[in-house]
């Protein structure tokens, strides 16, 4: 008679180690299913501006409401650069929001580097060490705010017209572009990107568009300026004309056509 207690062949006890070793592949796999959920979701929450505001307190709240206001009301005044943007998006029937400057270009890397800020501010909101100051000196992450100036405004970099676009024709980010075979858009005959002095600035678009910054609109040259930071247009002036050893000139000479 057979034995009853006889164990199955292939049923064999499986050893710690194996069991262990199963443990750690299914939680591994768990951790990747969450963390690619946890990634997809916040991917499409993050296109909700209130999404994103619940995560913040003074003064990027502050900046939600200049934005609801531009979209709004056509009429209402608009005094910085990123009220700016949704005004004009809004008038022509298209859309932002908040994160379209704020992800870079949505490759992997900068989407890594976009939730991992947002975890940051996440922190910082549970924490309740949020700094309400409205009008920041520094950006957090540049090069995301930067990259997606690059990919909308990616013409104005390179349209070529002597002074009246040296702002933006000598920026690495233009350079970058050429390099990349993208053609020069020339208004003036010119067919490259005058740098008789070789000037190697490292500036980007951050240094002069300050986004969330008032500017003062009873300033007569804030329209042709439309909504640059003067004072920090003229710090980066005063830079690349440093480096190029070129004496320097002033905003005010430029924009008014007395470039020598």
């Amino acid at each position: 008679m057979a034995n009853k207690n006889a164990k199955l062949p292939g049923a064999q006890k499986k050893s710690p180690v194996v069991r262990v070793l199963l443990i750690i592949g299914a939680a591994f796999a768990a951790v990747i299913v969450l963390g690619a959920i946890g990634f997809t979701t916040g991917t499409l929450l993050e296109e909700n501006d209130s999404f994103c505001a619940s995560c913040h307190t003074v003064p990027e709240t502050t900046y939600v409401d200049r934005s609801g206001i531009a979209k709004a009301n056509a009429a209402a005044p608009v005094t910085d650069m990123a009220s700016s943007h949704f005004h004009l998006t809004a008038a022509k029937g298209e859309t932002t929001n908040c994160i379209s400057c704020h992800r870079g270009n949505s490759s992997l890397g900068d989407r890594a580097q976009t939730l991992a800020l947002a975890l940051k501010d996440t922190i910082t909101l549970v924490l309740g060490k949020a700094d309400p100051t409205i009008e920041k000196p520094t950006i957090a992450q540049p090069m995301l705010v930067n990259t997606a100036c690059i990919g909308c405004h990616e013409t104005t970099l390179l349209t070529v017209n002597g002074t009246a676009t040296h702002f933006h024709n000598l920026l690495p980010a233009t350079l970058a572009l050429v390099a990349q075979g993208k053609p020069l858009i020339t208004t003036s005959g010119r067919g490259r990107i005058r740098n008789d002095r070789g000037a190697t600035t490292q500036l980007a678009c951050t240094d002069c568009h300050t986004a969330h910054k008032t500017q003062d609109l009873t300033d007569p040259l804030a329209s042709k300026l439309k909504l640059v930071d003067k004072v920090a247009a003229q710090k980066a002036c005063d830079a690349c004309h440093k480096d190029a050893r070129e004496r320097t000139q002033t905003i005010d000479r430029l924009l008014n056509g007395e470039d020598d």
